[in-house]
């Protein structure tokens, strides 16, 4: 824990009464590390939106127990801004009242440039405006300020555009998201200076339109030079950072006419022999994983880097021959068994600080996306939910879709259990499951609950419509749904990949080879194109994802269960689950009840375990996996608009 973390802790901490108000404007509360904390302290923490929905929790929960005497967490509740004035009176007479603002954090920095940074910044702009000594720095300074400290970019040392592609390879090497602010600080300082040759340089901020970038100068390099090349990647600046990108998938090889003479360092890109080049790249992959799989204390990011090397893994192993894999494979199956139980352990730890993290720079779960889509805008928006797509899934969906777009992606957190009913649900609705009634919702609610939120967030402004049990297996069903009268706000369920789950017979190979063969009919492809075409912000998600499991017995209870997939097992009341946890005491854990609100009980599959039958290998969802849990956020522009 950081000094500024502990002092807002302490503040806290020493309240003397068992509620307290906290004023937070910026989200300070929500830094992972603190949310944490609290919840170690014993602290419960309710953010006041909506009225009726706090006093929905608050009421029962919290006010009416201790009115009768009975024992409570301690509740922090959390106001979105900082009126005293506006926090009702019950709340200011029964507890403490603070405020944590970013102004107070960092007086010596401009507000509002601080306020574009995300929290993951804060530990090392705490310890540098340290050395400020009492200055106050105005906009321009701070931000410069913080592209020296924070991102160790020092604009006025970008000369040449040879500077500006390994500072930008060096940014996205690191996964490093530059505030707009602070890119508009670096266009000013460096004005008309890089233009030559590059396209919009604040697009190459995005690391899918660099990546896009660097794609398209390496198919010059290895083409042996016709057309030039615009990358020059034998700067070893740049070359630094060319194999780890390929490595992870950013980048991806190409085959090199055999008259082309490449530098041996080059060879990462160069497709030589397919099995060879993909089980070589396995094997780095798992080198790579190896040893560096998160620990109980890792934080989001981490995990998400994980998810991501893990699903880059998963593409190359199923899309090798099995010959070929006879070497790695017994290491592949050990891996993946130690990345899913240290998941296992951190996810059942870290899952009640998720919900309330804020949806800003980016959702962490998918509940918060619609939240996101409303404060980013856009006369259209359409969100493309593919049921039960995996990141490894998308992978394969976007190197198919083409060179024609340039994606932003992320990850988010599915609710679990990872079931339709659950995530998807909470997904539209925009709300915790706890605050949607009913497990087994139907899909009529998802359209009322998805319209209700577009409601509330600006009335009858625009035109909202839903669209469900879609499979884009023919051009005829894309012109069916994106036409004049397509609504402003449109969401759209695209079922072809959670049909693929529940068909596959073979593993994730035949399940991969399903998603190739419904992408050669180019219909998604079509259906992204003309809702760009119309004017749409195009953003593509999963309610969860799925993962390869091996049956551990299916347990014999009938009529007890109120819902059920081989992953996960809902039930009334918890001694049904508890039963049913005796009878695999090493292979499931029963989920908290209090995330569904309903008091049913979730008894789920842990590891790679499945309710099928004894060593039966089936594709499902429904647990805590990494593959279930973290799926796709992705923005998707034509490369046209990022040429504009």
């Amino acid at each position: 824990m950081t000094e500024w973390q502990d002092q807002i802790l302490t503040r806290i901490r020493l309240a003397g009464t068992p509620l307290v108000v906290v004023l937070d404007p910026d989200r300070i509360l929500l830094e992972e590390r603190i949310v944490q904390a609290l919840r170690a302290d014993g602290f419960d923490l309710l953010t006041y939106t909506d009225p009726i929905a706090f006093r929905h929790a608050y009421e029962p929960g919290y006010r009416a127990p201790r009115d009768n005497g009975e024992e409570t967490p301690r509740l922090i509740v959390r106001f979105t801004h900082t009126r005293r004035e506006s926090v009702p009176y019950d709340l200011l007479q029964r507890g403490e009242c603070i405020r944590i603002t970013l102004a107070d954090l960092f007086p010596g920095l401009d507000y509002w440039t601080v306020q574009a940074l995300g929290s993951r910044h804060y530990d090392a702009l705490y310890k540098a405006a340290q050395t400020l000594r009492g200055r106050r720095l105005g906009r321009n300074q701070t931000a410069r300020f913080i592209l020296e400290e924070i991102f160790s970019i020092r604009p006025d040392e970008i000369r040449t555009s040879v500077d500006l592609i390994a500072l930008l390879c060096r940014v996205h090497y690191a996964r490093q998201t530059v505030p707009d602010v602070l890119v508009d600080h670096c266009l000013e300082t460096w004005g008309d200076r890089h233009g030559a040759g590059l396209p919009d340089i604040r697009n190459l901020f995005e690391h899918g339109a660099f990546m896009a970038y660097l794609q398209d100068g390496w198919a010059r390099y290895v083409s042996g030079g016709d057309p030039a090349p615009t990358v020059p990647f034998d700067d070893d600046r740049i070359r630094l950072y060319i194999d780890t990108f390929f490595l992870e998938g950013a980048l991806k090889p190409l085959h090199a006419p055999p008259s082309v003479q490449v530098p041996d360092w080059a060879h990462c890109g160069i497709i030589r022999d397919h099995d060879t080049e993909q089980v070589y790249r396995l094997t780095c992959l798992l080198d790579r994983i190896d040893g560096k799989i998160p620990g109980p204390d890792a934080r989001l990011d981490d995990w998400k880097q994980c998810t991501r090397l893990w699903a880059e893994a998963v593409t190359l192993f199923s899309g090798s021959s099995s010959s070929a894999l006879n070497e790695v494979r017994p290491r592949y199956y050990a891996l993946h068994q130690e990345i899913e139980t240290a998941f296992g352990e951190w996810i059942l730890a870290t899952f009640p600080t998720l919900p309330d993290r804020p949806y800003l720079p980016a959702p962490v779960m998918v509940h918060q996306i619609p939240h996101y889509l409303a404060h980013r805008g856009g006369d259209r928006i359409a969100l493309i939910v593919i049921d039960g797509m995996a990141l490894d899934q998308w992978l394969i969906i976007k190197e198919m879709l083409g060179d024609d777009f340039t994606y932003t992606d992320d990850l988010a957190c599915a609710w679990v259990p990872t079931l339709t009913s659950i995530s998807r649900r909470s997904l539209f609705a925009g709300e915790k499951p706890s605050l949607i009634s009913g497990v087994n919702g139907t899909a009529r609610s998802e359209e009322i609950l998805w319209r209700t939120f577009w409601h509330n967030q600006e009335g009858a402004k625009r035109s909202v419509g839903y669209s469900r049990g879609n499979t884009l297996t023919s051009l005829a069903e894309v012109d069916e749904l994106v036409h004049d009268a397509t609504p402003a706000v449109a969401g759209f369920v695209i079922n072809t990949v959670d049909n693929l789950i529940h068909t596959t017979t073979m593993g994730m190979p035949q399940m991969h080879d399903g998603i190739r063969r419904w992408m050669e009919t180019g219909t998604l492809r079509r259906f992204i194109t003309r809702l760009l075409d119309r004017g749409y912000r195009v953003y593509v998600t999963a309610d969860h994802g799925n993962v390869c499991a091996c049956g551990i017995g299916v347990p014999r209870q009938g009529d007890l269960v109120e819902e059920t997939s081989l992953r996960a097992r809902i039930y009334h009341h918890a001694s049904f689950a508890e039963e049913a946890r005796a009878a695999f005491p090493k292979d499931s854990c029963v989920w908290p009840p209090q995330y569904l609100g309903t008091g049913h009980a979730v008894l789920l599959a842990s590891g790679l375990s499945a309710f099928s039958p004894p060593g039966t290998e089936v594709l499902s969802h429904g647990s805590i996996a990494l593959e279930e849990v973290f799926v796709p956020f992705i923005q998707i522009r034509s490369t046209q608009q990022c040429h504009r």
